[in-house]
């Protein structure tokens, strides 16, 4: 998978307590194969915990409130899979205000599985997944299913280039 336009670049991942733990080591690998800069963004302070499968998993540090954090800081936002976590962010005025500020300044985001509801509360709707690779992309918006999370960060590393081919900068 080449994810060379990640390099460099300061990635939020939008957390709650009970997002898929699988997914998101997945994504933390990916982003530290090409050394991009992975924030953790939550409503918890100081740790977050993850889900594994039928019971809680690892704790995790967060790097940044909700309630504190800019989009201006990042250069994508990922929303992992994660029932509880996603039923946790929906409510959460943060969260929309964030996603919001992602979208109104075309900047990348990617909805795994369960997260792409989340784009409902900001008025958006989730781009058809194609049949082939399982993922829907329009403009800079990426939605995937766990299974397709390879292809979804192909697709979010193609969306990361502006219109002119240029990679963008933070």
């Amino acid at each position: 998978m080449q994810l060379s336009n990640f390099t460099g670049k300061t990635v939020a991942i939008m957390v709650a307590s009970g997002f898929d733990e699988d997914i998101f080591i997945a994504i933390q690998r990916a982003m530290m194969s090409v050394n991009a800069k992975l924030r953790v963004i939550s409503r918890d302070a100081g740790l977050t915990n993850a889900w594994n499968g039928s019971s809680w998993g690892m704790s995790y540090p967060v790097d940044s409130t909700l309630s504190t954090t800019l989009a201006i800081d990042y250069d994508a936002l990922i929303i992992p899979s994660g029932e509880r976590h996603v039923t946790t962010l929906s409510p959460e005025a943060h969260a929309k205000r964030l996603m919001r500020a992602f979208t109104r300044e075309d900047m990348p985001v990617l909805a795994l599985e369960e997260a792409s509801a989340l784009l409902d509360l900001v008025d958006l709707a989730a781009p058809a997944r194609d049949g082939d690779t399982g993922v829907g992309v329009d403009g800079k918006l990426v939605v995937a299913g766990r299974e397709n999370l390879d292809a979804a960060l192909a697709s979010l590393n193609d969306v990361l280039l502006s219109d002119d081919g240029e990679s963008v900068a933070a």
